[in-house]
């Protein structure tokens, strides 16, 4: 694949710690310095043929084939339209097209499951996790689609905590610690989240044109009401990497329960539990990137603390939730100066 130097006009962005090259704007990402080396090449609109063999379908809407030479994936998405994602097997180019969809949905999953999966084939290890800053810390919360991450995410920041990620959680190593990158200053609300801690999600762009789910800018929200009061700091957006403090499992939510509990979990467990929360974990990697990446995993379950938290099915139970969330890094921030 050629790179998009003879395109006539180019638009560079970072995310996730990689550096974006696209042939057109895309919403909701941070531009990237005028000297970095482009990491991923991003062509939209880009004409490719697809292969014919079986697709399998993974999720609702969703579907990935390769090409049996293992050169090319496809994630194939189907909403209202169409959207194609090519990605070469070194996740250094992506090729999208389209039949009907607009670039609000394009962006959605070119940042998520597109992007995902050329993280995990350059070797990146990655979580589906919504990241918050505390403290100068990073924390990863992790759990099944639906689990209220996002939202768990949204009630920190409300209350000034800034969002590193949301989606996608990019862990890398440096010396014996693991920092998590900033991924982009959005993040995906249902409206009933965004009327509880945000304000009214009328003049909010939809994730997708079929869904009710609502992106959040980090970066200017001072027209929201409920941010405008004084009292209220508004949302922000953490745009350099944090040291890794903890990853948080949300479990299944236990309806009626009193109070939130915090456990750990034992790091055997808890890096077979990481496994299940990789990003876009349908797509399996060949035998020795699966290795590598399970070996990563257990030295970051070995690592960083990792705790499954039980909490109650209710928004209202939500500051409780947070409370002991952040009372639990302290405690992890505090026994780390002690050794």
């Amino acid at each position: 694949m050629s790179s998009l130097a003879g395109l006539s006009k180019l638009y560079q962005y970072t995310a996730y710690g990689l550096t974006l090259e696209a042939n057109h704007p895309l919403p909701g990402l941070m531009p990237a310095k005028a000297d970095a080396t482009v990491d991923i090449w991003v062509e939209l609109n880009g004409v490719f043929e697809l292969p014919s063999p079986d697709v399998e379908e993974f999720s609702s809407g969703v579907n990935l084939i390769s090409k049996e030479d293992g050169t090319y994936f496809h994630l194939w998405f189907r909403g209202d339209g169409q959207i194609d994602f090519e990605i070469d097997s070194e996740g250094s180019h992506i090729f999208v097209s389209w039949e009907r969809s607009v670039i609000e949905e394009i962006t959605a999953m070119l940042l998520g499951p597109a992007l995902a999966c050329a993280l995990r084939l350059r070797g990146t290890l990655c979580l589906h996790a919504c990241v918050v800053g505390i403290g100068g810390q990073a924390i990863a919360i992790v759990g099944e689609s639906g689990a209220g991450k996002s939202t768990t995410a949204a009630t920190l920041a409300s209350r000034g905590y800034a969002i590193l990620s949301d989606d996608i959680a990019v862990v890398c190593s440096r010396a014996e610690y693991f920092f998590v990158q900033p991924g982009y200053p959005r993040i995906r609300l249902w409206p009933k989240t965004i009327n509880a801690l945000y304000g009214s999600e009328s003049d909010l762009p939809r994730v997708f044109s079929f869904s009710e789910k609502r992106f959040v800018d980090l970066r200017d929200n001072s027209g929201s009401t409920a941010l405008s009061a004084s009292s209220t700091p508004r949302w922000q957006f953490q745009g350099e990497p944090l040291p890794l403090a903890a990853i948080y499992v949300l479990e299944p939510r236990q309806p009626g329960l009193a109070k939130p509990t915090v456990e750990p979990i034992p790091p055997a467990m808890a890096a077979m539990r990481l496994m299940a929360q990789r990003s876009v974990s349908f797509f399996n990697l060949d035998m020795d990137k699966q290795a590598r990446e399970f070996a990563a995993l257990s030295r970051v379950a070995t690592t960083v603390p990792v705790r499954k938290i039980t909490r109650s099915d209710s928004l209202e139970a939500l500051p409780q939730l947070c409370d002991a969330i952040v009372k639990d890094v302290a405690g992890i921030v505090s026994s780390a100066l002690l050794r």
